[in-house]
């Protein structure tokens, strides 16, 4: 049971869950077309800010791209 085996991935699940109502991740291959596979973390980044993804996790990091200012909310 992901549960007990991985509680940090099964914690996840449950979270977007809940924000989401869809209680599924799908793992796909990471790159953009064209481009080859992810493989590091900085791939990981570039591939980010190329692509329409609005935030990255890895391990426990999360990086998400700026907003531009004139998108921000006052």
């Amino acid at each position: 049971m992901v549960r007990d085996d991985n509680p940090r991935f099964h914690r996840l699940l449950r979270e977007f869950e809940r924000l989401t109502g869809v209680p599924i991740l799908l793992n796909t291959s990471f790159n953009l077309a064209g481009e080859p596979i992810v493989f590091t973390p900085i791939d990981a980044v570039r591939t980010l800010h190329a692509s329409g993804m609005d935030m990255l996790v890895v391990e426990d990091f999360v990086v998400r791209k700026k907003t531009p200012p004139e998108q921000r909310r006052p």
